[in-house]
């Protein structure tokens, strides 16, 4: 119980190091993926997919996410914002997309259209697993949420499974860092919880 405890409460967001050559272990990383794949799922949909990238497709995906920033590339300090985001994804030691598949037209969302927000919330659970396991192996990671999906060649980009019915869920950026943040500290918990015990 206590490493859970100290996993949960150690788990920051921490930018990986670009600099360091010293990247972890794709076949621990498809490890780690599987043991986090083991969240609660209603209905056993399997909503999850999992896009583990090389450096080249990071490099793509940061170019990407360059122009989405840079928009039509009228506003310099936005394409200069560009070029730091391309540069800063591009060279991220390690990238994980997660997106959640959900077909709208089957017969069961059509019965149960929440199954849509389900299969959602299963995704960012399986994030959350995940975000713990590499905390548990020191492994530094930030959840990105940057739209880098609306630029039109990002399914082409990751050779997305199914582009009509997958929505992203994560950019999980992993690596190695040589530094980490304090705990957080948040609000008493008498803010948040009504206790009618």
């Amino acid at each position: 119980m206590s490493d859970l405890v100290d996993a949960i409460l150690g788990r920051r967001t921490v930018k990986p190091s670009t600099y360091s050559e010293n990247i972890p272990d794709p076949k621990m990383i498809r490890k780690l993926v599987d043991i986090a794949r083991h969240a609660p799922n209603h209905h056993r949909t399997e909503p999850a997919r999992f896009y583990l990238l090389d450096s080249d497709r990071i490099q793509k995906v940061g170019q990407l996410f360059g122009e989405i920033v840079a928009k039509d590339g009228s506003n310099p300090q936005l394409v200069e914002r560009g070029k730091k985001k391309a540069s800063e994804w591009g060279n991220a030691p390690g990238l994980l997309i997660i997106t959640c598949h959900t077909d709208r037209n089957s017969e069961l969302v059509q019965k149960k259209p929440e199954i849509i927000e389900e299969d959602y919330a299963t995704c960012c659970c399986i994030c959350q697993n995940l975000l713990l396991l590499f905390e548990k192996e020191n492994i530094a990671a930030k959840w990105s949420t940057g739209p880098v999906w609306e630029h039109k060649d990002f399914a082409r980009t990751i050779d997305l499974f199914s582009p009509l019915h997958e929505r992203v869920v994560a950019l999980l950026f992993y690596g190695y860092a040589e530094q980490k943040p304090r705990a957080r500290i948040l609000s008493h918990i008498n803010k948040s919880l009504t206790d009618y015990s």
